[in-house]
Formats: C-alpha cells, sequence, structure tokens
C-alpha cells in the first residue's frame, strides 16, 4: 500500500475531472449495473499511469465528440 501523501493527488486528477471513485468489488458490480457505456480506469501510482494513463484519459474525455457523463 502506498502512503496517502502519493495516491491522494493522483486520485485527484481524475476525482477532480469528474470520475468516480469506486474501490469495492460491490461498488464497481453496482455501477456497470446502471446501464450505459463504463469507462473504467485503473489509476496507480506507477511511472506508466503517471505520464500516460491518467493524461490520456483525461484528454479522451474532453475531446469526446459525444456527449459524457461521468
Amino acid at each position: 500500500m502506498y502512503p496517502a501523501e502519493i495516491v491522494v493527488p493522483m486520485k485527484e486528477e481524475l476525482t477532480d475531472n469528474g470520475f468516480v471513485e469506486l474501490q469495492t468489488p460491490d461498488q464497481v458490480n453496482a455501477s456497470l449495473a446502471e446501464g450505459g457505456t463504463n469507462l473504467l480506469v485503473i489509476n496507480s501510482v506507477c511511472g506508466c499511469s503517471a505520464g500516460t494513463a491518467r493524461p490520456g484519459v483525461l484528454m479522451a474525455v474532453a475531446n469526446a465528440e459525444k456527449n459524457l457523463i461521468i
């Protein structure tokens, strides 16, 4: 487990941009059961997520041609 001071800024990068934090399998299942199209991002503190995954998913959502409800 990583220290909170490392994880919180990376989590907030997503939640501040409309993503909802899901921490348990039940939360994931409930979210997926709502239907529609879902974008599930597995957050991490590794360099790949910091340098590519989070910026990439935020850019993709910001530039989506369809209206998104996050």
